[in-house]
């Protein structure tokens, strides 16, 4: 398979989605045709008679693309949790084969894609399947999302040590929702201290944005923040 990046994070909720856009946004802004995959969504919204996942609705208010929506997105559950745990509550047989082969058919229009996972690494997809499970049958890179404060270190390097053990390449770190105006000792310290005990750069700082609205804006952010040139090294 062609090769892409995977997003992954330190834990749920620490900005996936955001730093998937942006950096969709910002290439994209360069003139890359890349596209994006969320292989699995829980917590799957309804709207009318359609079941949307609304990391790729956030995704696609911002950036505009047309690729099909069940390429982007091939599995949606309904329940809030592990993908694993929500089909088996949701009675739904999860097919992975249905994934590779939306990522072949995607990559058949599009330079490379982002791929965003579920919630952290270690996170359980389907029966005996997990996150690093699917990195590895897609062959791609990880970018790790974490928080800029206190317990970063920690969860950020014990990420980086588990990928690195199963081995799958660590391309770098982004940390994500940096309130500048607020910043302590902890968050000024913890990127110098993850690269140097795990070897592994940290990409770029996000600072926390009031307005997500703005897929250009976000571009912008990223062009700005995140050394863009290794991600595309690896693309």
């Amino acid at each position: 398979m062609r090769r892409g990046v995977f997003i992954t994070g330190t834990d749920t909720d620490v900005g996936k989605t955001v730093v998937t856009t942006g950096l969709l946004a910002a290439l994209r802004a360069r003139g890359k045709d890349i596209g994006v995959m969320k292989p699995f969504q829980s917590g799957s919204i309804i709207k009318g008679d359609k079941m949307l996942a609304p990391d790729l609705e956030f995704v696609l208010d911002r950036v505009n693309l047309d690729d099909d929506y069940d390429l982007m997105n091939p599995i949606r559950l309904k329940e809030p949790l592990a993908p694993s745990v929500a089909a088996q509550i949701e009675g739904v047989k999860v097919e992975v084969d249905k994934v590779t082969k939306a990522y072949e058919e995607l990559l058949k229009n599009r330079e490379s894609l982002i791929v965003e996972g579920a919630g952290g690494l270690m996170v359980p997809l389907a029966q005996n399947f997990l996150i690093p499970d699917l990195i590895k049958l897609l062959n791609l890179p990880i970018i790790i999302v974490a928080r800029p404060n206190l317990g970063t270190i920690n969860h950020t390097v014990l990420t980086i040590e588990v990928a690195r053990s199963l081995g799958i390449e660590v391309l770098g770190v982004i940390i994500n929702g940096l309130k500048e105006d607020e910043q302590g000792l902890a968050e000024k310290t913890n990127p110098e201290v993850i690269e140097k005990w795990t070897g592994i750069p940290v990409l770029g700082i996000i600072p926390y944005l009031d307005d997500l609205d703005d897929g250009e804006k976000l571009s912008q952010v990223f062009e700005k923040r995140v050394d863009l040139e290794r991600v595309i090294e690896k693309n």
